[in-house]
């Protein structure tokens, strides 16, 4: 059995348009789970094969109670991620369901194609996954390889002992959540994209909010300190914790993305982290950067 997980606040259109990308699947999942995290109420969805269900909370209890009630509510052996702004390719349930067919493999991702909010029709660019073994250990000292929620389905038994999304973080909950799971088994991709990820044109997407990754990453350093220093691999976890945040600081201020950056390359130098040494306004002409 096949459950769909979303969240959602306020964003009509981009709901009916992620809903509409699983009904366009070639392999439709079971149920659906719609967790409208303390926006305008939520009506019901039909669909002939598909069941829904919806959890409509009177306030906002932040997207990761939002997430945890959806893994709750499911009924599926596997269960599929989707953020409401996001949307899926038509073989996108179906190639990640493959995934599983090798019994170890307890997560399967897969790529990213990016549109801007302002021309959802057309593709910017296109990240494949990351095609080397994926450990706990590697996303420690790498950080998130694997990508965001909606890139994800999870065995049910894995996202459970795991501990779901952990309800303090304030961002990179999908990051340590894959740490997490990635203790219990084997990580998979298709080696496709098939994830529409969207990029809006104003700042107030969660990503570009730097103070954020900044507690974050200081409360995940405490959480997995054990295994930083057992691994020694404490100077790529901070390396990379103040190089996420100069890369979200990046449009809202120069002077906190180089004062971030430079910490960044005292711990490890990166060629991520010197290319980002150039002026922003010239690494939007490389996308992939900012």
């Amino acid at each position: 059995m096949i459950s769909v997980v979303i969240t959602t606040k306020d964003r009509k259109d981009f709901l009916e348009r992620a809903i509409n990308s699983i009904f366009n699947n070639e392999m439709l999942p079971d149920e659906i789970i719609i967790v409208n995290d303390g926006g305008k109420a939520v009506t019901s969805f039909k669909h002939d094969k598909i069941q829904f269900k919806i959890i409509n909370n009177p306030q906002s209890l932040g997207g990761n109670r939002a997430r945890n009630q959806g893994i709750e509510l499911s009924s599926g052996d596997y269960i599929f991620f989707l953020d409401d702004d996001d949307a899926l390719t038509p073989n996108s349930i179906s190639e990640r369901l493959k995934v599983f067919d090798n019994p170890d493999i307890v997560l399967a991702f897969t790529g990213v194609k990016f549109v801007n909010s302002s021309n959802l029709d057309t593709v910017m660019r296109e990240k494949k996954p990351y095609s080397e073994e994926i450990t706990n250990i590697k996303l420690l000292a790498k950080g998130n390889l694997i990508g965001s929620t909606s890139c994800v389905a999870v065995r049910r038994d894995a996202i459970f002992n795991a501990g779901l999304f952990d309800e303090k973080l304030s961002a990179l909950q999908d990051y340590d959540t894959w740490i997490r799971v990635s203790k219990i088994g084997k990580i998979g991709n298709d080696n496709q994209s098939n994830l529409i990820y969207t990029i809006h044109d104003t700042s107030n997407q969660i990503s570009s909010k730097y103070d954020r990754y900044l507690v974050a990453g200081e409360y995940m350093y405490k959480k997995y300190i054990t295994d930083l220093n057992e691994y020694n691999i404490s100077r790529e976890f901070l390396s990379n914790r103040y190089l996420r945040v100069a890369m979200s600081a990046s449009s809202t201020s120069e002077f906190i993305k180089y004062k971030y950056l430079i910490k960044s390359l005292k711990y490890k130098i990166s060629i991520y982290g010197i290319a980002l040494l150039l002026p922003t306004i010239l690494l939007k002409k490389f996308k992939k950067f900012v």
